[in-house]
């Protein structure tokens, strides 16, 4: 039989992308959390400056929630990768049996 090989350096590494996405995203949930616009950005001469002020900060809102999920969706697929890495490290250190002894073809 073939021997199974895990490649825990690759979780690992892939782990590592999500921490660094987790990252971006809490830089850019930070930078968007300190925008704003007052309700005369909104004015083009009309009277719907206050409607078009109240989508704005809507969006605003729902977009810096939507950052702040990611960020910390993505450290919780980072750290689920490094976590399976070392599951599989232990688990090859407990169970180190030689297949081709136990089973031939």
């Amino acid at each position: 039989m073939d021997e199974l090989n895990v490649i825990t350096d690759a979780l690992r590494t892939e782990g590592g992308k999500w921490l660094q996405l987790s990252d971006s995203a809490t830089a850019i949930m930070g930078a968007t959390e300190g925008l704003s616009l007052d309700a005369s950005a909104f004015y083009i001469g009309d009277v719907n400056a206050g409607v078009h002020a109240a989508a704005y900060r809507d969006f605003h809102a729902f977009m810096v929630a939507i950052l702040a999920g990611a960020a910390t969706e993505f450290e919780q697929v980072g750290e689920a990768l490094r976590r399976v890495a070392d599951a599989y490290d232990r688990a090859d250190e407990v169970i180190s049996l030689d297949l081709n002894t136990i089973y031939k073809a």
